[in-house]
């Protein structure tokens, strides 16, 4: 190739490396404007990959010090879009865990994640009693399946499961207003009412989701009439 052609080439080989600079403000631009995280991130993270072919080829060699930086932003970039997915799909749950979200539509699925993890699963081997109208209720239950039963003065009612057990008192304070009872077999999750505190004190988002979630049950429970479950 003849020294011109050459020079055409190079020029015309930093014509477009240039471009890619210029095609990465695009992205930034694009993601800055952008309100949703996702796709925030996604653009940033797409800007970034330019950059690293731009730091790779505008120089006789590559710019590695902004290559190692960058890509290390990148990086992190990625691990947050990870997380901002797992925040938002079932995926990586299971079947009978995605059954179980269902119940919580109040709950984004990161959130559903983290009441899980603090939560015991516990399948009742006899009859247990979970509160005692009058008395202090030290943890918050949800009865997955199987028969409970609610005993609130001389009114008694027996429940099947897919409700709260103990949520005024654990907004309120307040003793418990009934005596609950679950059946041996009866599966339910039991959150240690002070950590479940300090969970939601930590996210503002996770406190104003679980509240709604507790209207969302009383709504459910008056509906189906079912007098005495708020305790």
């Amino acid at each position: 190739m003849s020294a011109r052609g050459e020079r055409d080439l190079d020029w015309q080989l930093g014509i477009t490396v240039g471009l890619l600079v210029y095609m990465a403000f695009v992205l930034d631009l694009f993601g800055f404007l952008a309100r949703d995280e996702l796709w925030l991130r996604l653009l940033m993270l797409a800007a970034s990959a330019l950059y690293l072919v731009y730091y790779y080829y505008v120089a006789d060699d590559p710019l590695w010090d902004a290559i190692i930086t960058n890509a290390l932003l990148a990086a992190a970039n990625l691990l947050m879009i990870v997380v901002v997915v797992l925040e938002r799909t079932t995926f990586s749950m299971s079947k009978e865990t995605v059954v179980l979200y269902r119940a919580f539509p109040m709950l984004s699925p990161g959130q559903f994640r983290r009441i899980l993890k603090a939560a015991r699963d516990v399948h009742a081997p006899a009859r247990k009693e979970l509160t005692r109208a009058g008395t202090a209720v030290a943890n918050l239950y949800y009865v997955v399946d199987g028969p409970f039963g609610i005993q609130k003065g001389a009114q008694a009612v027996r429940v099947d499961g897919g409700a709260f057990i103990g949520e005024i008192a654990f907004l309120t304070g307040a003793p418990a207003s009934a005596t609950v009872s679950v059946e041996p077999g009866t599966r339910y999750l039991e959150w240690e009412a002070d950590a479940l505190h300090r969970l939601i004190r930590k996210s503002p988002k996770l406190r104003l989701a679980l509240s709604a979630q507790f209207n969302d049950d009383l709504v459910r429970k008056v509906a189906n009439s079912m007098p005495g479950l708020g305790v």
